[in-house]
């Protein structure tokens, strides 16, 4: 980004922070610049422009700072959830007036192109949420995924708020840490329960459309392997630690082998689906064999 527009951005945050989107008028922005006030013009349209520019501009700062980082693909589900949430905190703790703007300024009442923005980014929050519980909690939390989606999004807007009105800073390894042990009771009640879920399941392809992302080509060699990833999530208790980590890995590069595929990895696939088969149900026979036909023969 321009840095121009940069500091711009930045200025009007600072206003719409202080007052509110509808009390700012743009001459309290070029004056926070000192700049004359046509110029603002030069870059932003209007004001509701340079409101959903900043939306933007931030709202994609904040999923980067979510998204799997380099190293991440190997951590076991719980973890990466963790570490990406702690992420996610940091980045309020640093971008407070984004944040302040945003609760100051409800998606209700606001003209269409920034209630547009608001949804995309809401859809992008629910993406996240379901793909991170679906990974820990594995395929028997299939039919809560929408209600743990807003049960852990409720969790989170309470500390978010508490530090955002009430000024507490939290330690980010614990809270994440924390809220992830609260997840396991709310999911493990659910699963207990065995009541019937208060939301409907989430239609995931409807939601990336929101999300203005493109659609994702899941494959049969990748539908298959997440068939293999949420029984051995839901499997963990019978193994050890070690192990867990040993198979969540395997998975990981297998996937990566899928979705990149080369030439040379016969071997080493052949080698990851004999450690995931000494240790999955007896039930998967079929789905190994399909696996080493698609995977273990493409890659020859």
């Amino acid at each position: 980004m321009q840095d121009k527009k940069k500091l711009i951005l930045e200025a009007a945050l600072r206003c719409f922070a202080r007052k509110g989107f509808n009390a700012t008028s743009i001459q309290e922005i070029v004056d926070e610049l000192g700049m004359a006030k046509g110029s603002i013009y030069f870059y932003f349209k209007s004001k509701d422009d340079l409101l959903v520019s900043l939306i933007e501009y931030y709202g994609e700062l904040l999923f980067m700072e979510m998204r799997e980082q380099p190293g991440e693909t190997i951590l076991p589900p719980r973890e990466k959830f963790i570490v990406q949430l702690e992420r996610q905190y940091r980045f309020i703790l640093k971008h407070l007036d984004f944040m302040k703007m945003l609760i100051k300024e409800p998606s209700t009442g606001l003209h269409p192109p920034i209630q547009e923005m608001i949804v995309r980014l809401r859809a992008k929050s629910q993406l996240w949420n379901v793909s991170h519980l679906a990974a820990i909690y594995g395929e028997p939390a299939a039919p809560y995924l929408a209600d743990a989606s807003a049960l852990v999004s409720g969790m989170w807007s309470q500390y978010f708020e508490a530090l955002l009105f009430e000024e507490q800073v939290f330690d980010e390894r614990q809270l994440s840490r924390y809220i992830l042990r609260r997840l396991d009771d709310l999911v493990n009640g659910l699963l207990r329960s065995g009541e019937t879920p208060m939301l409907p399941p989430m239609d995931l392809a409807k939601l990336r459309n929101m999300a203005g992302l493109t659609e994702e080509i899941v494959t049969e060699e990748l539908q298959l392997l997440a068939k293999l990833e949420g029984k051995i999530v839901a499997t963990a208790s019978e193994r050890g630690e070690d192990v867990q980590r040993d198979l969540l890995d395997a998975l990981a590069l297998l996937k990566e082998i899928v979705e990149k595929p080369a030439t040379g990895h016969r071997l080493l696939v052949k080698g990851m689906l004999a450690l995931l088969k000494e240790h999955a149900a007896d039930d998967l026979e079929e789905t190994f064999n399909r696996l080493d036909g698609l995977i273990g023969g493409a890659n020859a």
